[in-house]
């Protein structure tokens, strides 16, 4: 399962969540880096590279006046990615693939929290619904989830993935039928 130059995808969803289920297996986390867009608005390639690509900001380090708080360093200017081109027959073709990283892959035990493998499963989901019906907040949530899974680390998701996931429903006062709205 490992990319390679070449390699055929039939969208840029596809070539994401192959090299995310890579990353995942290896040990790392992706992030969607740049891409280029042709004059009809598609997309003509696109990259995508280690969440631990580029450096960090000189603003953030010690000894500068910006410095507000010293936060860990989570930049290694690690190299590794894949690039896909948009096909002339159709889909989008691996048109470079680098391997090597700067940085120590993630245990076994810690790769499924790294961002990007990180989601709210549909399990949950229902669940959460039917606390956010009864308003039980989200902290208290969390606590349950940890409870019944052996302990926070042990959820698959974070109190912000919780958050994140309330944000992006629809409440359910918002929903109206438009059959009344005038024309």
């Amino acid at each position: 399962m490992t990319p390679r130059l070449g390699m055929h995808f039939d969208d840029l969803d596809e070539a994401y969540n192959f090299y995310n289920a890579y990353g995942k297996l290896a040990g790392f986390s992706i992030r969607k880096e740049s891409s280029n867009r042709g004059k009809d608005g598609e997309v003509v390639w696109k990259r995508f590279v280690c969440s631990k690509e580029g450096k960090t900001d000189e603003k953030h380090w010690i000894g500068k006046e910006l410095v507000q708080r010293r936060r860990m360093e989570t930049r290694f200017d690690c190299k590794a990615k894949l690039q896909v081109k948009l096909d002339k027959s159709g889909g989008y073709v691996v048109s470079m693939f680098v391997p090597q990283h700067s940085h120590a892959p993630a245990t076994p035990s810690k790769r499924f929290m790294l961002r990007s493998h990180r989601e709210v499963p549909e399990s949950k989901r229902q669940l959460i619904n039917t606390y956010d019906a009864a308003n039980v907040q989200s902290k208290q949530q969390m606590q349950v989830f940890a409870s019944q899974s052996g302990g926070l680390d042990k959820i698959g998701f974070t109190d912000t993935d919780l958050n994140d996931y309330n944000a992006k429903k629809v409440p359910s006062f918002a929903v109206f039928s438009t059959s009344r709205l005038p024309s």
